[in-house]
């Protein structure tokens, strides 16, 4: 049973019967992995991998502090990832109480895209049962126990989790696999536009992700060898969004895997984009010297111009970049 029994801001707290919900408290403990403070869930966004949703969540207090959001991500643990946070909490983005809950839907959205077969079980194992954070100090993000079988609170991180769950229960599993970042202002990673979550390639799972960071395949943008905790996965990002070729960061080794690229055209294109800047759309390649029409049909499905590194960083880039 749930039942509304107040305001909290502009929230409304509610009831929980214990024996009637999917209640999660420690993380070992069932449900406890649908915790944000629940390892095994690594993420990887703007090609950084991110041990954890806790650590994503509040990494994205600080678009304006990109040191400190390195300071967090490369903590091991959730727990020290959030108290890593907690002294640069005054100097959070300003709009922060506004833009919470959108940013909290967005990390779990990642965490069930790129973690679909063990989060999306953790998920329709609750059933239709209210999903609900015990806690015992937070009755925003959880509720609170008032006595042995009843939990009040606002309990929004449960509610976002049933909102999650009614989403893998009927939509289609495709629709769920790339999650595209929240209309919000100045949303960025390490000073950079943040891009889609997508689900990992060729079915990489969790088990393979460790590192707290990963340099960003932009040129230009380099990690601290210091920041990185260890060897993350061995797949490679460089060059492809979600599945698709990123033109503006392929090698030439990854131009030459799709059909009608030859080696010789897949050295023009670097060459072209290293002497002119990025590509402004996908159809500038054909601006490539020996990429006609025809050429550029073959392709067109199976490359992108999405997240463009700033026209800073390229010097002959004239015309700003979208972002």
């Amino acid at each position: 049973m749930t039942v509304a029994t107040g305001n909290h801001g502009n929230c409304r707290t509610r009831t929980y019967l214990r024996s009637e919900s999917a209640v999660f408290l420690k993380t070992k403990e069932k449900h406890g992995g649908l915790s944000n403070m629940a390892g095994g869930f690594p993420l990887v966004v703007n090609s950084v991998a991110i041990r954890s949703s806790e650590a994503l969540y509040q990494a994205c207090r600080f678009p304006h502090l990109p040191e400190v959001q390195r300071i967090i991500i490369a903590q091991r643990s959730p727990m020290s990832a959030k108290m890593k946070g907690k002294p640069y909490r005054d100097n959070s983005r300003p709009d922060w109480d506004s833009v919470r809950i959108k940013i909290m839907r967005w990390c779990l959205q990642g965490k069930l895209a790129q973690n679909w077969d063990a989060f999306s079980a953790l998920l329709l194992e609750t059933g239709a049962r209210p999903i609900v954070e015990h806690s015992r100090r937070d009755d925003f993000w959880g509720a609170k126990p008032v006595d042995e079988q009843t939990l009040i609170g606002i309990n929004a991180l449960g509610r976002l989790l049933m909102e999650l769950r009614e989403r893998v229960k009927n939509e289609p599993q495709e629709s769920l696999l790339r999650v595209d970042p929240p209309s919000i202002p100045d949303f960025l990673l390490y000073s950079d536009q943040i891009g889609p979550i997508c689900q990992f390639p060729s079915g990489d799972t969790s088990e393979q992700l460790s590192a707290g960071e990963r340099p960003s395949p932009v040129a230009g943008i380099s990690v601290p060898a210091a920041a990185v905790a260890e060897t993350v996965s061995s797949y490679s990002l460089t060059g492809t969004d979600c599945g698709l070729l990123n033109v503006n960061t392929a090698t030439a080794d990854d131009w030459q895997a799709l059909p009608g690229i030859t080696p010789k055209l897949a050295a023009a294109i670097v060459a072209h984009r290293e002497k002119y800047g990025p590509f402004l759309t996908s159809d500038k390649v054909k601006s490539v010297r020996g990429i006609g029409e025809k050429t550029y049909q073959k392709v067109v499905d199976k490359i992108t111009t999405d997240r463009l590194p700033k026209s800073s960083e390229h010097p002959n880039a004239q015309t700003p970049l979208p972002l």
